[in-house]
């Protein structure tokens, strides 16, 4: 299960009011969605270690058909609902919307994220007196974030491309300036083979932080880092960042329709172990918390 990564906009300080917040959210009805059709908050809000999760059901009309006794086809009776999980991690100042594909017509991602912020914005507004607002992540454009993890942690393995287009290299991969050179020319003007993407890794016990070849590509002008795999000394265990996920955040061994109960516990607790990259996540309005 993988969810949309949002940034929650503003200062507001939430500390202590997280329980507020799933109590009034359990004390919400029905809303009536048009057409007969309602949408509701679930009452197995779950609020855990600074981490809220919940999940709003969506009635739809269905477009599918039942055999009937007389094996003619019929409408299927009653409504049914659809069920999508939502979290906010008040530490990070994120909210997570899961990544979800509707076939009804009536259901579709984006009025699903319209009904669950006008309802949590209601609920801010009474509990926090702020609005709510979640801002769309955006992938980086640039390496700077992966540098910091390159430069202050054990790096393990990882994925430049684009080095095709590696045009001069300037920094000094050795620490003699003889070698240097040699190196440089090497790079920048000696090897034709056109090389465009290279993936690294390490063994358990070794790193990648002074392999020159690495450090020539990760410098080299216009590459792009794709993926990066570290040792974190204070989480105490390797983190994997890959870029093309940066705006998700996936909740490892989920099904879409798993319990209720299990899965907003493997929210908390995955949302709890990885807290240093939601809140290295920048929003499309331009900010970033950085550890």
């Amino acid at each position: 299960m993988d969810f949309k990564i949002y940034r929650i906009f503003g200062d507001t300080n939430y500390d202590g009011k997280g329980e507020e917040v799933k109590q009034y959210l359990k004390d919400l009805d029905f809303f009536e969605a048009g057409q007969g059709l309602r949408y509701v908050i679930n009452s197995d809000v779950e609020y855990e270690r600074g981490v809220l999760v919940g999940s709003i059901s969506e009635e739809f009309i269905p477009n599918s058909y039942e055999v009937n006794e007389d094996k003619s086809l019929g409408k299927l009776k009653g409504e049914p609902f659809e069920r999508t999980i939502f979290a906010i991690d008040f530490n990070s100042r994120s909210f997570l919307l899961q990544n979800r594909r509707y076939a009804p017509k009536n259901l579709e991602p984006g009025r699903t994220l319209n009904r669950l912020t006008e309802i949590l914005n209601d609920a801010f507004n009474t509990i926090f007196r702020a609005p709510f607002v979640p801002l769309p992540s955006l992938l980086p454009e640039g390496n700077e974030m992966f540098l910091r993890w390159f430069n202050v942690n054990k790096v393990t393995a990882i994925d430049v491309s684009n080095i095709n287009q590696r045009g001069t290299l300037r920094e000094n991969i050795y620490s003699e300036e003889s070698f240097n050179q040699s190196f440089k020319k090497f790079w920048n003007e000696d090897d034709d083979s056109k090389l465009d993407v290279l993936r690294i890794r390490s063994k358990a016990d070794g790193e990648l932080n002074k392999n020159p070849i690495v450090l020539a590509a990760i410098h080299s002008p216009d590459v792009v880092i794709d993926k990066i795999k570290y040792y974190d000394s204070e989480e105490d265990k390797p983190i994997t960042v890959e870029r093309n996920k940066l705006d998700k955040f996936v909740v490892k061994d989920v099904a879409r329709d798993e319990e209720s109960a299990t899965a907003f516990q493997q929210v908390i607790n995955q949302v709890n172990e990885n807290r240093r990259i939601l809140r290295n996540i920048r929003s499309e309005n331009g900010n970033e918390e950085r550890n």
